[in-house]
């Protein structure tokens, strides 16, 4: 039923990857968008309320999916929800559902589906599947209700095209099971099993016909497992890396690690076009010219990155630098003029020359560099002979992540990109300046089968401008419901200083659609030019149904959230002592949402975790990497908390409707200056000395620097590649406790930090101690929270001057408050009244309210209170989260005699 045009594209690529062909522009489209089209720039999900739902037990389901455009009412505001299902209309809703897309058909094989009928690319999509069949008149009886019976056996053929692996057996037993058609038993039985299909009063009613309401309830039913399944599909990629000669190809293998379907297509993405391209089956085709790119496979919201590297001794490599021909870009003084480490780094960063660039506009080298009639890109991708780039003159949109902000989008109406937007054929570029990301929406004139989704950005760090971590791809036929295709990442770093270009592609299999969205990440400056959407004339795909997650609903929250304020910050210690230092999902669930006696998950708890090394980590090279590695280890650590989140959603109920993410902050650890042999950050590179003796202490300074900007650079890689679906990337703490004045250029040094975090759109934090050099400066040094450790926990009790002489300095420098706790105030009553005393004192100035606050419990110490049986222990979890929330109402300190 499907059109079909067998080329082979292998042979077209190879023989003109090279060779830039001239694509005509389209002309300009004139309000081509139908009346039906959704606002291109929207990006959130909308509130949908219908007249007719009441108390419906529908009316969760029903508004969740006309939220996400899945299903519609039925005019006058109202839904309906007694009405009957037709089979067509169940066609296009579990098709939008379980994520199919569209196709091209040759012809129809249904009487009364019509090619020209809008339910024909869904029902054909189904029958090309074997999801839905026709009667033996050849027709569908498309507008017929849809029996109970029959939608079982739908769902059970849709259960195995998705993948989706049986349900253990329930022993459902129904009273009218002998009124079931032979044809729908095992159906029912497996979709009764995964509780899709439910009976009423112990009847399943099989030739009873499905009401809207019902559709609604079972398809958000088949809505979250395949939200579950792009979580947690579990693939394989044949080979970890790619090395094959310039001018052959070879194909990826992608497999489900268990069992024989993968539950989405894979989707492929090259960020090197100049050097090759891959195709939408996997299929890498290498150019004529050396060199090495980054290949990216996207299956369900999962991605696994391969490294390319294409040799041919005959010819020189091209390299990941590539300045403009016939000029430099210009570059302020300190710049031109900055020493070199022996590490390669930049050794005379002025922090308040970044800082700078931060906030306003780049530096004159991107415009120096544009008025040029900047080339860079000399090595543009040659396209396939029957492709056309259908972007140009298309109506585009651009959103921001989250609420748009009119300072920095005065800023970026500096660089406003060329006539035309960004989807003109035109070298200038766009600038986008901060406010977390943007979506770009482009809306062609009709809908096409799309190939290569592809936008160019470049990187040239002495301007302020910096590449964007990934950009990623979604596609719409209505411009309502939308899929996730999949990322295309880079390698550049972010400590590059030479110029450099990277085009991110994503290949399509085909996908049918006339909307598409691009997304990428916005910390500081994005320049961006030439979004090209490649369609074919007709689709030769030849790898069967293409199935697309939709758009994670996690990742839509982080977006429309990104600056979820920080309020209560917990301090898990990690990466050494055995259990203690090794958190569990088990571990942090009843820290990130708080869990009554009887196990009731209510509310959240810390919504910030600061993850931090023993004080006797190792400063060393191995120490520090030995660290990270545990900090990203499997089922422990980083990944355990994205586990106790989702598990924390999934008992608040959303899980798949608006997830809350957890704040993260990620400590940078202390470059002791008594450490003479740190190790090798470079190969050919001697170790790195902090200590100035023998060395000065200029040059112990910069390797300090060097250090601390190897291990930021390696966190971030790690960090993006993880892709944490329920954690955000909140900040980065300062480890040192105090100001080091025998440090070399201590406070110079935690100024480059600074720096370096606020480039990356993060904020910097900081505990000092009670008392620590240093702390009257935190708001000079550039950090944007500092608490104040009180030091309550040592081996005498404290009296309570001493507690509300850390309010005072609290107050005198604008900090916040750390609340501390350990094992003795479980066992010591004097510790238990101090505990409660700094609860009080802080409550009694106010401090509980409307403030961020730390929280240091040893390891894991209120964990204990959650798990006690002894209500006076238990109390100790349950009146920190009443302090919390503004609700603790002890105004009385603890006496010395007094005992709970």
């Amino acid at each position: 039923m499907r059109k079909r045009k067998f080329g082979s594209k292998v042979l077209s690529a190879c023989l003109l990857l090279s060779t830039l062909l001239v694509q005509a522009v389209p002309p300009l489209y004139a309000k081509s968008e139908p009346e039906q089209a959704a606002q291109p720039g929207k990006t959130a999900q909308e509130t949908v309320e219908f007249t007719d739902l009441g108390n419906s037990y529908a009316k969760k389901a029903v508004t969740r999916l006309a939220g996400l455009q899945l299903i519609n009412g039925q005019g006058d505001g109202r839904f309906y929800p007694q009405n009957t299902m037709s089979r067509q209309d169940i066609a296009v809703l579990l098709t939008k559902v379980v994520g199919l897309q569209p196709a091209e058909m040759e012809q129809a094989v249904f009487a009364d589906v019509p090619k020209e009928s809008p339910y024909a690319s869904f029902v054909y999509g189904l029958a090309d599947l074997g999801v839905i069949n026709g009667r033996s008149d050849q027709t569908l009886g498309g507008a017929d209700p849809l029996t109970r019976q029959d939608l079982a056996v739908i769902l059970a053929r849709l259960m195995k095209v998705s993948g989706l692996p049986k349900a253990a057996s329930q022993n459902i037993v129904y009273s009218d099971a002998a009124q079931i058609a032979d044809y729908a038993k095992a159906a029912v039985e497996e979709v009764s099993n995964q509780r899709w299909m439910q009976g009423a009063q112990g009847k399943f009613n099989p030739a009873g016909t499905v009401t809207r309401a019902e559709a609604a309830v079972i398809a958000e039913r088949v809505l979250d497992a395949r939200y579950q399944q792009a979580e947690q599909v579990d693939f394989t990629v044949g080979k970890s890396q790619l090395s094959l000669l310039a001018g052959t190809s070879e194909q990826l293998e992608v497999k489900q690690a268990k069992g024989d379907k993968l539950p989405f297509t894979p989707i492929f993405a090259f960020d090197r076009p100049e050097l090759g391209t891959v195709l939408a089956d996997g299929t890498f085709v290498a150019g004529p010219t050396p060199g090495k790119g980054n290949l990216t496979v996207t299956v369900g919201y999962k991605t696994v990155t391969v490294p390319v590297e294409i040799k041919d001794a005959g010819k020189p490599p091209v390299t990941t630098e590539e300045p403009p021909k016939g000029t430099e870009p210009a570059t302020s003084a300190a710049d031109s003029n900055s020493a070199k480490t022996e590490e390669g780094k930049d050794a005379t960063t002025d922090p308040k020359t970044s800082a700078s660039t931060e906030t306003t506009s780049p530096a004159t080298g991107a415009d120096a560099a544009q008025s040029t009639g900047e080339e860079e890109a000399a090595d543009k991708p040659a396209e396939q002979d029957d492709l056309v780039n259908v972007a140009p003159g298309s109506f585009t949109s651009v959103a921001t992540f989250g609420t748009p902000d009119s300072y920095f989008q005065q800023v970026e109406k500096q660089y406003p990109g060329p006539v035309g937007g960004l989807v003109a054929p035109s070298e200038e570029w766009t600038g986008y300046n901060r406010q977390f990301g943007r979506k770009v929406t482009v809306a062609l004139q009709e809908a096409k089968p799309l190939e290569r989704v592809s936008l160019t950005f470049k990187q040239q760090k002495t301007s302020g401008i910096l590449m964007p971590e990934y950009m990623e791809v979604e596609v719409s036929r209505d411009g309502k419901a939308w899929s996730y295709a999949g990322r295309a990442v880079h390698d550049v770093p972010a400590a590059e200083t030479q110029l450099v270009l990277r085009t991110l592609s994503v290949s399509l299999p085909d996908v049918n659609a006339r909307y598409v969205r691009v997304s990428f990440p916005v910390s500081v400056f994005v320049f961006a030019r030439q979004l090209e959407v490649w369609a074919s004339g007709a689709s030769d795909w030849q790898g069967g149904a293409v199935l697309l997650p939709p758009p994670s609903p996690a990742k839509g929250t982080g977006e429309q959230n990104t600056r979820r304020r920080v309020e209560n910050m917990l301090l898990a210690y990690s990466g050494g002592y055995g259990e203690l230092g090794t958190w569990t999902k088990e571990d942090f669930l009843p820290m990130v949402g708080y869990r009554t006696a009887d196990g009731y998950m209510r509310d959240q708890m810390f919504d910030t975790i600061l993850f931090l090394p023993y004080q006797d980590m190792p400063v060393t090279k191995d120490g520090w990497r030995g660290y990270m590695n545990d900090l990203f280890g499997t089922g422990k650590q980083l990944d355990a908390l994205n586990q106790a989140m989702r598990e924390y959603n999934r008992l608040r109920g959303t899980l798949y409707t608006t997830p809350t993410q957890e704040n993260v902050v990620l400590a940078l650890p202390y470059p002791n200056a008594n450490q003479k042999d740190f190790g090798k950050i470079a190969d050919n590179k001697p170790s790195l000395s902090f200590n100035p003796a023998g060395i000065g202490e200029e040059q112990a300074y910069l390797n300090r620097k060097a250090a601390l900007e190897w291990y930021f650079q390696e966190l971030q890689k790690r960090w993006n590649k993880e892709g944490y679906a329920y954690l955000k990337l909140e900040g980065i703490y300062w480890f040192h406790e105090l100001i080091e004045d025998s440090a070399p250029k201590e406070r110079a040094l935690i100024r480059d930090m600074a720096s370096m975090v606020h480039n990356e759109a993060l904020r910097f934090y900081w505990i000092p101690y009670f008392g620590a050099p240093g702390v009257a400066e935190w708001k000079s040094l550039a950090f944007d929270y500092a608490f104040l450790q009180p030091n309550f926990y040592s081996d005498k009790p404290v009296p309570l001057d001493r507690i509300e002489s850390v309010l005072d300095v609290v107050n005198k420098y604008g900090m916040g408050v750390e609340i501390e706790g350990d094992r003795k105030m479980y066992n010591d009553p004097k510790f238990y009244q101090t505990y409660y005393n700094q609860l009080v004192a802080a409550h009694k100035l106010g401090m509980d309210k409307n403030n961020i606050h730390a929280y240091y419990y040893g390891s894991k110490t209120l964990l204990d209170s959650v798990k006690s049986t002894d209500p006076v222990k238990r109390a100790i979890y349950d009146d920190t989260y009443k302090w919390m929330r503004g609700r603790f109402d002890r105004e009385e300190y603890f006496e010395a005699n007094e005992l709970p």
